[in-house]
């Protein structure tokens, strides 16, 4: 599993629905479910039961979806330790001495 599919999957979950999903995420609904679908089969197990007026999470993924959020808030955190290292190279540190 990879980080694409966490946001996915925790998109679905929130909007309890692939098209508002898709929208959200400005990729189409079928690359959505193509991306739902793959999860789903590493992982062995149904997320979502869908139907005519969107989907359902599943048992599963209702206990998946605070790991989901804790996998996407460490990829965050671990990009801005990226952007963190880089700005490290440019401080400049200026002592000043008022006495002589």
């Amino acid at each position: 599993m990879n980080q694409k599919q966490m946001q996915y999957f925790v998109t679905v979950y929130e909007t309890q629905n692939i098209q508002a999903a898709a929208d959200q995420l400005f990729v189409t609904r079928q690359g959505v479910s193509k991306v739902i679908r793959l999860l789903e089969t590493e992982l062995g197990q149904v997320l979502f039961a869908r139907s005519s007026k969107g989907v359902t999470p599943t048992d599963y993924a209702v206990a998946l979806l605070p790991h989901a959020r804790q996998f996407l808030e460490a990829c965050t955190a671990i990009s801005g330790l990226h952007t963190l290292a880089a700005q490290s190279h440019s401080v400049v540190t200026v002592y000043a001495i008022d006495h002589i």
